[in-house]
């Protein structure tokens, strides 16, 4: 079966993440999202990424928030394998602090089923030291018809672009190939 997509000038995009694109999911609605271009080419992306913005002062540099399974005090690095959910960002400008992603809550599982299987760590919130520029990139796998048809059934406000299957969690400076911290998740 053949997916229909969305042809921009960069690239192309699903109708599944060209609908985030232009109506992000309600988790990331602390923050002011930027829909980046895809990349040239004929591939069809089924990803959306956004520039992260501070919502109170446009600052788009950010400490991300873990639970981490051993603490850095106790010896444990502050790494993408001991940094684990829910995610919240703080700005390094003004300090305002908000939810960008709880398993138990965001993506497929965690609205259509109640819940994750993604652990989380023991120990108390931690923020990463160094702010970056932030990037959030959902990733849909469902058609779209199915996609707002479990919406609908779910009722309380879900969009399809809420039930994402996959998300991934970016900090780079500048972003490129090369990320200083990649946080992702199986959503479904």
């Amino acid at each position: 079966m053949a997916t229909q997509q969305l042809k921009t000038p960069a690239g192309v995009l699903d109708l599944e993440a060209a609908l985030a694109a232009t109506d992000p999911p309600r988790s990331f609605s602390a923050f002011a999202l930027t829909p980046l271009e895809p990349p040239p080419g004929d591939d069809r992306l089924e990803i959306v990424h956004f520039a992260v913005a501070c919502k109170s002062c446009g600052g788009d540099a950010f400490h991300i928030g873990a639970h981490p399974i051993v603490a850095p005090a106790d010896g444990g690095a502050m790494d993408r394998a001991n940094l684990r959910p829910p995610h919240r960002l703080r700005c390094a400008r003004c300090g305002a602090t908000g939810m960008l992603f709880d398993p138990d809550k965001d993506g497929y599982n965690g609205v259509l089923c109640g819940g994750s299987d993604q652990p989380s760590g023991t120990g108390g919130e931690i923020f990463t030291p160094t702010p970056m520029k932030t990037y959030v990139a959902p990733t849909y796998n469902v058609y779209l018809p199915e996609l707002q048809e479990l919406a609908a059934q779910a009722g309380g406000g879900v969009k399809p672009s809420d039930l994402f299957d996959w998300i991934n969690i970016i900090q780079a400076d500048p972003p490129g190939d090369t990320y200083a911290l990649e946080l992702d998740y199986e959503c479904a």
